[in-house]
C-alpha cells in the first residue's frame, strides 16, 4: 500500500514593514508579503511565523491576523509580550526590514447568522474576538468577556465589553472567567459563541454554557495555548 500523500501548506517570504507598541505587553506588526495580495482573511485567521530558539532549533509560532490590506500584500500581527521564548523573542525584538517566513493564512473558525453573538477568552485572543466584533454584520451586536493582566492591557474592541483583570491571580485558570460569564444574558435567548484562550478554561466555559442551553453547535471553542506551554499554541499567550 502506498503511502498517504501529506499536503503542507506552502511557505511564504515577507519581512517587517512597521512595529508598534499598543500597550506595555503587546506589540504590533505588519508584515508584506506578495504571497498575500489579493489574499482575503477571514475574522480570526492566522498565520505560522517561523522562528527559531536561542539555541537554534527551528519552530513555529501562529499569530492572529488582526488587518490586512490585501491590495498591497500587507497584514498586521498583534503580538502578546510574554515569557522567554522565541515567540516572545521576536516579537519584542523583531523591526522594519527584517525578514519573515510564515505559512497560511488558516483557521477554521466561520461567523455564523446570529443577533447575538458572544466572545469570551484571554488575551491571547484579544486580536481574534476584536477582528470578529468588527466584522458582524449592521443589526448583530457583541458582548464580550475579555480577560487580561491589569487595565493597562485593555484595546478598542467593539460592542458591549467586561473586563476581567487578573492581577495576581495566575493566569490560565477559569476562575475568574466563569463569574463573568455566569452574570451574561442574551437578549433574544439565541446567539453564537466564540471561545478562544487556554484550552481547559474555554472547555470550562462550553460546559457552562451548555448547561443554561445553548446548542452544542452554536459554541465554537479554540485553544489558544496550554498551561505549562505558554508559548507553544500561540505566539500570543499570557
Amino acid at each position: 500500500m502506498a503511502a498517504p500523500i501529506v499536503r503542507r501548506s506552502p511557505v511564504h517570504a515577507g519581512r517587517v514593514i512597521a512595529a508598534e507598541q499598543l500597550t506595555p505587553r503587546m506589540r504590533r506588526l505588519s508584515v508584506q508579503s506578495d504571497a498575500m495580495r489579493g489574499v482575503k482573511i477571514r475574522p480570526a485567521q492566522d498565520v505560522e511565523v517561523h522562528l527559531r530558539e536561542a539555541g537554534g532549533r527551528r519552530v513555529k509560532r501562529r499569530y492572529t491576523i488582526r488587518h490586512s490590506r490585501p491590495d498591497v500584500g500587507e497584514f498586521d500581527l498583534d503580538v502578546l509580550l510574554h515569557g522567554i521564548g522565541a515567540g516572545a523573542a521576536w516579537g519584542a525584538t523583531a523591526a522594519p526590514g527584517d525578514d519573515v517566513s510564515f505559512q497560511g493564512p488558516r483557521g477554521k473558525l466561520e461567523l455564523r447568522r446570529a443577533p447575538w453573538h458572544v466572545l469570551c477568552g484571554d488575551e491571547s485572543a484579544l486580536p481574534a474576538i476584536a477582528a470578529i466584533a468588527e466584522s458582524l454584520p449592521e443589526g448583530e451586536q457583541s458582548v464580550a468577556v475579555i480577560e487580561v493582566g491589569a487595565a493597562s492591557d485593555e484595546l478598542p474592541v467593539p460592542g458591549d465589553v467586561r473586563w476581567v483583570h487578573r492581577g495576581t491571580h495566575p493566569p490560565g485558570t477559569p476562575d475568574l472567567l466563569l463569574p463573568a460569564c455566569e452574570v451574561l444574558t442574551v437578549p433574544h435567548g439565541w446567539a453564537q459563541f466564540y471561545l478562544l484562550g487556554e484550552t481547559r478554561s474555554m472547555v470550562a466555559l462550553r460546559a457552562l454554557f451548555e448547561e443554561r442551553d445553548a446548542a452544542h453547535d452554536s459554541i465554537f471553542v479554540k485553544g489558544y495555548w496550554n498551561i505549562g506551554r505558554p508559548d507553544r499554541v500561540r505566539g500570543t499567550t499570557p
